[in-house]
């Protein structure tokens, strides 16, 4: 089999520049106002009419998938996006536990970090001491917001006067809030 490429390919053929002086010049791309079915005149040169009959023009079946798929994208996004948003809200900014209460005796308060500089804490709770089976260890660590507050618990540190602080638990850590998931909230001594 031989392939011949002697013929004009119109498809790929540029027909603006075969237009010369002695050719009759082309209509234009409208269509013929005299009611014809949009064919050309000029049996030498090609036409091709892609409109459709029902005056649609090139806005046709083809245009709807395109869009229907470009809706569902954006429908798809903004779910995900909806329930990312919601996770991040949950994980970060709701707490799980509301008002937890551990009573025992504070050990360290100090100011930690790099760039966000908070009061962290860590206590031994009285639970902890009155079990004579464990171990003594630090078991209960906990971030202070306030500087004041903070201030003011770091006078019961090291003075053997139990107290008592309220946390909210998250499940996860901000680096503005501390570097722990119990967040103290409020304190007092036991007297």
């Amino acid at each position: 089999m031989k392939f011949d490429d002697s013929d004009k390919d119109y498809f790929l053929h540029d027909f603006s520049e075969e237009q010369t002086d002695d050719s009759p010049a082309r209509p234009s791309s409208s269509p013929p106002s005299d009611g014809q079915s949009g064919q050309m005149t000029d049996p030498a040169s090609p036409s091709f009419d892609f409109s459709n009959q029902s005056g649609e023009g090139t806005t046709g079946v083809a245009v709807k998938p395109k869009r229907r798929h470009r809706k569902v994208l954006v429908w798809f996004f903004v779910i995900v996006f909806a329930v990312l948003g919601v996770t991040v809200w949950i994980r970060y900014f709701v707490p799980y536990v509301t008002e937890s209460q551990v009573t025992g005796y504070v050990t360290l308060v100090e100011k930690r970090g790099i760039i966000f500089r908070t009061f962290e804490g860590e206590m031994v709770s009285e639970s902890r001491l009155a079990d004579k089976g464990n171990v003594y260890s630090r078991d209960v660590y906990f971030s202070i917001p306030d500087d004041d507050m903070a201030r003011r618990l770091q006078q019961y540190q090291g003075s053997g006067t139990p107290v008592t602080i309220t946390c909210k638990r998250y499940y996860g850590t901000l680096p503005w809030r501390g570097a722990s998931n119990n967040v103290m909230v409020s304190f007092t001594p036991k007297n």
